[in-house]
């Protein structure tokens, strides 16, 4: 995928939360943590639980990873995602 194609299917946080309910929670939401009495969501359990990183970032870095042909340096991640490069360094 191209970055503007991750960026036209996931343009904002609601279209990346939708996104992942579809494929996390196929029926109903169950909480990933089997049967937490506590309020959970789409996050609970994930690697974008606690993040403040905005899910379309996470997408688009998540796509330019697995789409690169070769390895990709932070950096030039940091820049096509337009974040730092400790940010980076986490989310790799």
């Amino acid at each position: 995928m191209k970055r503007i194609t991750i960026s036209q299917c996931f343009p904002h946080q609601p279209a990346c939360i939708e996104y992942l309910e579809e494929k996390h929670w196929v029926q109903q939401p169950c909480c990933p943590r089997h049967g937490c009495k506590s309020s959970f969501n789409v996050l609970s359990g994930t690697i974008f639980e606690r993040t403040m990183v905005p899910l379309p970032k996470w997408f688009l870095a998540i796509g330019l990873m697995v789409h690169a042909k070769k390895n990709l340096s932070s950096c030039q991640l940091a820049r096509d995602v337009g974040l730092n490069t400790k940010t980076i360094w986490f989310m790799q």
